[in-house]
């Protein structure tokens, strides 16, 4: 797999810097005729590998070794070639052909080894391993509970015993503790009885304060937090209430005993749930203890049928011979709801000789009992495409969640995505696919999502059992290694990937990245510093000079107030990807702006950060995403210059006032834009920007201190709400009213933010023609009449969300029986002269909640009393909360 997935990054790197039209370093002439020779060679090695891994054939791992570095040599060569044609040519025609005749030399020297390796014996496999299971359509329903867990534990937690108690899940990784604790956690039964629930995950990378800040700012807004000790503050915020709080993946006493003395004791009810693989911890911490057993045949049986997609017809009876087959498979996983979850999700929608495929498959292997065995198979059988895509996930800390767009940006620099895979879709596009693939099939959850946003999903999430799984296979494969320096002293992996946690090594020898063997053929290395413990970044990070073939330097929550950048970054030529996400540090260095080939930067450093930005981003021609922290500060009086990016398609935090807003309109590539903008030049230029640009599919835009005090900006305005690419405007300043449109369109926007627009007349009736407008905020005085109006039938058909905050004059709010049929959400805040809430909004039947912050006692009670009994709401679901 990492042989394929090496050869296949190869040729297609042959392609973009020497092959394609506007390539890098085109070649011409016979140049051309030997390269074109070389890729042809590389297509058919490819073709293969696909052969051996759908075949019953293999190669020794001697072979895959040889050829993974004939792969990466060529790479090399390759973009040496390129970066020198780049370069001024001092030495004229004579440089330019001696450049050509080392290049043709490589190729020779690389089309000898490859007469080598045609002669490498191809053995057959003995254990059949075919991978022809394609990828599933549709995703997996929710896999079922048993009936028995979730009645004992609705028992404990709703009983009516008035003492805080704690009630422990036990059981081994992949015995469904976590989704029993989800379904009983978001059981509307439980929802009511409480008046606070939270959820925390532990994780194996405990720390206590991380714990705390997490479940306080579920609780309260965060500026409501005060610098009191985190315990003093819970201990405060809980008083009186009665309260639900699952630690999901606890594993050590000693960690329960670091945050239990927030919790308190009331005598009202209160609950503690605790998901543990640890049968001792759990009896130690409570006699409460719920300990999973392994499904039945029968039960077995049943997850197997619903994940596989055998109960997708329910008026279908299945086949006696798959059913025969499905039970031997579903036996074969010893009871476990993980593993019956993935094999199930890997054959669904086959057919009955997959099915028996499958049976053979798991019947020849001994160790199936063991969880990780049965897990493996599923691994086996993705498409080659996906292997690689999936073990990279072991790159990431256990139990943490795992940003999409991240995730995304280093699978393209790693040469996972392939681009002719592409079909007029971006490779950001095809990466969701593959995820969205490897959901399909269980190994990976996700969280969708915001209304709108570049990616479906926001993070997934990888199970501690699939993550064990990752890292062996990515050992054995030689594709990733974790550097834990608790353990080791020495690397001494042939991966060319390494996952460093800098938070990790406490009291070992901070040199130990020196001791690397073969520094220069690392292409990876993943940087993650999660110590919420300490301020600063206290470890020693040596020089990089040695790691001259690095392709991908991700920096992630690392702190460079105390320590400096590592030595030698500015050396790492290849660079593809650089990022310091979440990172402390002050100043970019201009030194690193001299990357021929680095497509990702990503300066999005934490909030607290103001990092100085000189003038020199516009030298790295060969951009394709480039995030801009939230908040920067350029040292000169000029603008940053970007107009030289013209391959830039992600432009993120983008700000009018340190950047030069003229240089978008030669961003002709823009796919993905992001920004903020205070003056009438620059919104003129962003429109022009959103207006002419063919390839920008989304864009989101903040608006500050703007005043439409004339004609001429009511008309920047009017332009601006009908921009078809522009889907999220937040919009501060005074409009008046809202521009009318002359040509009648009312463009895509799925996200509006008015604040303090002082709207005289009521926007409803023209927001509400916004077709696909799923959100909407009016806010600090967005409107200064008395009276909304909510009344067509046809407007806000997609609108979920609601929130209406400080309308100082807002008295009445009305709302006609199918006016908003999609509405899940509405906030009301600080509208102190709001009467009562609209008897309208007991007539959507999709409202879910609804969050009432800041109003006086007056209007709570009337809310209180219309949400008691189904004879004023029809709404059974409804959760209503108050702060």
């Amino acid at each position: 797999m990492t042989t394929f997935s090496a050869v296949s990054s190869t040729a297609e790197r042959l392609d973009c810097l020497l092959l394609a039209d506007g390539a890098q370093a085109r070649c011409e002439g016979n140049l051309r005729d030997t390269v074109v020779q070389l890729r042809s060679e590389i297509d058919l090695i490819e073709i293969k590998l696909v052969a051996v891994e759908h075949g019953n054939n293999k190669i020794s791992q001697d072979a895959k070794k040889k050829i993974t570095q004939l792969a990466y040599d060529i790479e090399g060569s390759v973009e040496s070639y390129a970066r020198d044609s780049r370069r001024k040519l001092g030495g004229g025609l004579f440089q330019c052909v001696f450049k050509a005749r080392s290049l043709r030399k490589d190729i020779h020297t690389f089309r000898r080894r490859i007469d080598k390796l045609k002669k490498i014996n191809i053995t057959r496999n003995s254990n059949t391993n075919s991978n022809s299971l394609s990828a599933a359509v549709e995703p997996p329903p929710p896999p079922p509970q048993s009936a028995d867990n979730e009645v004992g534990l609705m028992k404990l937690l709703l009983g009516d015993e008035s003492k805080l108690s704690v009630v422990a899940l036990c059981g081994i990784g992949g015995m469904g503790k976590t989704t029993l604790a989800q379904s009983v956690y978001n059981n509307p039964l439980v929802s009511e009885h409480f008046d606070i629930s939270t959820w925390a995950s532990v994780g194996n990378s405990f720390q206590a304060s991380g714990i705390l800040e997490g479940i306080l700012s579920s609780l309260v807004p965060a500026h409501e937090l005060c610098g009191m000790q985190l315990v003093e503050q819970l201990f405060k915020i809980l008083k009186g209430r009665r309260y639900l709080l699952v630690l999901d993946g606890l594993s050590y006493s000693e960690d329960w005993d670091a945050i239990r003395s927030a919790f308190r004791n009331d005598n009202n009810g209160s609950r503690i749930v605790i998901t543990t693989p640890s049968m001792d911890m759990a009896h130690r911490l409570t006699t409460n203890v719920l300990q999973m057993q392994r499904l039945n045949e029968d039960e077995s049986w049943e997850l197997f049928k619903l994940r596989s997609g055998l109960l997708d017809d329910p008026g279908m009876q299945v086949n006696p011979d798959i059913e025969t087959i499905g039970r031997t498979i579903a036996s074969y996983c010893g009871g476990l709801p993980l593993a019956l979850t993935v094999i199930g999700s890997t054959l669904r929608m086959k057919n009955l000789e997959n099915l028996k495929e499958m049976s053979s498959i798991l019947s020849g292997d001994l160790n199936l009992q063991d969880r990780e065995s049965a897990l493996s198979l599923s691994y086996n059988h993705l498409p080659l495409h996906l292997k690689p895509c999936f073990l990279y996930l072991g790159n990431f800390p256990k139990d943490e969640d795992i940003p999409v767009e991240k995730l995304y940006l280093l699978w393209m620099a790693e040469g996972l995505i392939s681009t002719r895979a592409l079909n007029n879709r971006t490779q950001m596009e095809v990466a969701e696919v593959y995820l969205s693939q490897l959901v399909d099939r269980g190994l990976v959850s996700v969280v969708n999502n915001g209304v709108s946003a570049p990616t479906r999903f926001i993070s997934c999430h990888l199970h501690d059992v699939l993550h064990d799984l990752c890292i062996s296979k990515g050992k054995q494969e030689d594709f990733v290694q974790v550097i834990d320096f608790r353990h080791q002293d020495k690397i001494r992996s042939s991966s060319r990937r390494l996952a460093i946690y800098l938070n990790e090594f406490e009291g070992t020898n901070n040199y130990v990245l020196l001791n690397i063997r073969n520094a220069r053929h690392i292409r990876t290395m993943l940087f993650y510093d999660k110590d919420d413990e300490s301020v600063t970044w206290t470890r020693k990070v040596p020089g990089l000079t040695e790691f001259q073939g690095t392709r991908v330097l991700d920096f992630d929550g690392v702190d460079f107030r105390v320590k400096k950048l590592p030595r030698g970054i500015h050396k790492l030529i290849y660079l593809r990807h650089l990022s310091f996400q979440g990172c402390y540090l002050h100043v970019f260095p201009s030194s690193f702006s001299n990357f021929p080939f680095l497509e990702t930067l990503d300066l999005r450093v934490r909030v607290s950060c103001l990092m100085a930005i000189p003038n020199v981003l516009w030298k790295i021609s060969s951009l394709r995403h480039l995030y801009f922290p939230l908040a920067f500060r350029v040292d000169t009086n000029d603008k940053l210059k970007l107009y030289t990016l013209k391959k830039l398609q992600v432009l993120e935090n983008f700000n009018g006032e340190l950047c030069d807003a003229n240089d978008l309109l030669q961003l002709e590539k823009l796919q993905i834009l992001t920004g903020v903008v205070q003056s009438n030049t620059d919104l003129k230029n962003i429109i022009s920007c959103m207006n002419s640009n063919k390839f920008l599919r989304h864009s989101s835009l903040e608006v500050k201190y703007f005043y439409s005090g004339s004609k001429e900006r009511r008309s920047i305005v009017a332009s601006l709400l009908e921009c078809n690419s522009l889907q999220n405007l937040d919009f501060e300043g005074y409009l008046g009213v809202i521009p009318r449109h002359g040509s009648n369109s009312f463009g895509n926007f799925t996200s509006m933010v008015f604040n303090g627009s002082k709207f005289s007349e009521d926007p409803m009736p023209m927001l509400g023609k916004f077709p696909n407008l799923r959100s909407l905020v009016l806010c600090k005085d967005a409107f200064v009449g008395k009276k909304l109006v909510c009344s067509e039938p046809d407007h806000f058909l997609r609108l979920e969300s609601l929130k209406l905050a400080t309308l100082w004059y807002l008295e009445q709010w009305e709302v006609e029986e199918a006016s908003m049929p999609s509405l899940t959400s509405i906030t009301i805040e600080r509208c102190n002269k709001l009467e009562a809430l609209p008897i309208g909004l007991s007539k959507i039947p999709t409202l879910q909640t609804l969050v009432i912050g800041s109003m006086p006692g007056e209007f709570q009670d009337k809310v209180k009393k219309m949400i008691q009994g189904q004879q004023h709401l029809d709404n059974q679901k409804l959760l209503v909360s108050f702060y």
